[in-house]
């Protein structure tokens, strides 16, 4: 009985010492939660749980799964590995041992396989592809190993993370008119129980389309010049407008062109037709403009001849006139003053060209008196007459 209970013994003895000869890879795993906590562009950090009667742990690195090679020793659950490829993942372990170099070595477990990564690179040629008035799109180039990229808006003095993407490209939307915002992009990296963050790229502003430019009017015009000048609103992060001078009925371009003013001169501008201007604002992304809106238009006439003569008795006035294309209407007005006090004489129909005037408001006309005649041009927008801020006047003595 003695003699098989030695046997046993020595048994079990052969085992254990076959156990520790064959090493960490006939250890079974043991879930230690190894995951990564940082990454460099040539290091990772990692941490994992305790292991009860731990006296050190070694650090192994593979790129296959199967061959390891020894990275660090750690007398506490977490490591700093440098040396490492820039933008690579690995595959990383934890060997457990019973002791310490001093008292001599025993592996007693092996940790779970987690899959680890230096930062990937850092993202290249972030640029500007499409816009309109409430979003911006974008794209740059691939980073090698990269699950997806982060983009960050510059927002009050801070970079705030507004999207991912999966692809090579994003377009962010909800944006105002006519806005200005900076944007990077970093390219993420997954790794076991989370992923691992690129630096930002350098940032690039970016701009949504322009809004509608909300007004447009004449604000000069030199009758003997024959040349009139439009202005509009100026317009955030514009790079330019684009105008055009139509007939009344659109039918006829007189003028159209771009400029980066707020202003352009027209010349010549034509005469005895009713024609309309419009601007739009617009922003250039690489080679191509991309328009806002078109402004409500503006309308206005000159008239080709006015002419106003004193009867004999100096008591009226005889107002002539060339008809104007495109108007609906005319309107006589008189003052004594040149500049001011004018009052409304007469509504005339369209086909009117000459009008008597015998009255200056309730009071007659008065001979030798010098009075101030202006013929104003009336044309129809839908159900609305508009009248032409140019007007004819003509002096009478």
């Amino acid at each position: 009985m003695k003699k098989s209970v030695k046997m046993l013994l020595a048994v079990c003895a052969f085992a254990f010492t076959v156990l520790l000869v064959s090493g960490t890879e006939s250890k079974a795993a043991v879930n230690l939660g190894l995951k990564q906590t940082d990454a460099g562009s040539n290091s990772v950090d990692i941490e994992w749980n305790a292991y009860l009667g731990a006296g050190c742990y070694h650090v192994e690195f593979s790129t296959d799964g199967k061959t390891w090679t020894k990275m660090g020793n750690s007398s506490s659950p977490k490591d700093y590995i440098y040396n490492l490829g820039a933008n690579t993942a690995y595959y990383a372990r934890v060997v457990v041992y019973s002791g310490s170099h001093s008292s001599g070595e025993t592996p007693v477990a092996v940790s779970e396989t987690a899959v680890v990564a230096t930062k990937p690179s850092e993202v290249q040629n972030l640029t500007q592809t499409g816009a309109t008035t409430n979003s911006v799109s974008m794209s740059w180039s691939p980073v090698a190993g990269a699950n997806g990229y982060i983009i960050y808006a510059y927002v009050n003095y801070n970079w705030v993370q507004v999207a991912t993407s999966t692809s090579t490209s994003a377009t962010i939307s909800g944006l105002p008119a006519s806005s200005k915002v900076g944007y990077c992009v970093a390219a993420t990296r997954g790794v076991t129980g989370g992923t691992v963050l690129g630096d930002k790229s350098d940032s690039v502003y970016m701009r949504t389309v322009p809004a509608q430019v909300s007004r447009i009017a004449m604000s000069a015009y030199w009758q003997y010049l024959n040349d009139a000048q439009f202005e509009w609103t100026n317009m955030n992060n514009a790079d330019g407008y684009q105008y055009e001078v139509t007939s009344n009925s659109g039918k006829k371009k007189y003028f159209s062109g771009t400029t980066t003013s707020s202003y352009v001169d027209v010349k010549p501008f034509p005469k005895g037709v009713f024609v309309k201007a419009r601007v739009r604002a617009y922003i250039t992304i690489g080679n191509q403009r991309v328009y806002g809106a078109w402004s409500p238009y503006t309308y206005t006439a000159s008239n080709k001849k006015v002419t106003a003569k004193r009867y004999s008795n100096g008591k009226k006035i005889s107002l002539k006139w060339k008809k104007i294309s495109g108007a609906a209407g005319y309107q006589v007005y008189i003052s004594t003053k040149s500049n001011s006090g004018f009052k409304k004489v007469k509504s005339l129909s369209s086909k009117k060209t000459k009008y008597t005037i015998t009255k200056y408001g309730k009071k007659k006309l008065k001979k030798g008196k010098i009075y101030y005649v202006q013929l104003r041009y009336q044309t129809k927008v839908g159900k609305k007459k508009v009248t032409s801020p140019i007007v004819g006047t003509v002096t009478v003595y």
